[in-house]
């Protein structure tokens, strides 16, 4: 039993850590929403329009029209980006988490202190 349930949460962890990158967009992705009416539909990460910006497969049998106007709508976005690098959910997950391992090291101490 205590096989099948680590086998479970080994599984659940690597199927959550690995997902992202099985749903991210691809270049292609990015060029086919701007091609399909003329604007982007989707919102995208940064990772995702360099990796537009960067791919050769696009740019080399793309349609020249679209691609530039898409490669400055895409440099647009992503110079007009300043936004901090954390969320408010991030930094206040980072406290929690801060939080506990103090208060871990906090009642160790103490119950190391009784048993000495």
């Amino acid at each position: 039993m205590k096989k099948a349930l680590v086998l479970i949460v080994v599984t659940m962890v690597l199927f959550f850590a690995l997902s992202g990158v099985a749903l991210a967009a691809t270049p292609q992705d990015i060029y086919d929403d701007y091609d399909d009416n003329g604007r982007l539909d989707g919102t995208y990460t940064d990772a995702e329009l360099v990796a537009y910006l960067n791919s050769a497969y696009v740019h080399q049998y793309g349609e020249p029209t679209v691609l530039t106007e898409l490669d400055s709508i895409v440099r647009s976005i992503l110079s007009a980006r300043d936004r901090f690098p954390f969320t408010g959910f991030q930094i206040a997950l980072f406290v929690i988490v801060a939080l506990a391992l103090v208060g871990a090291g906090v009642g160790l101490r103490r119950l190391a202190r009784r048993q000495s």
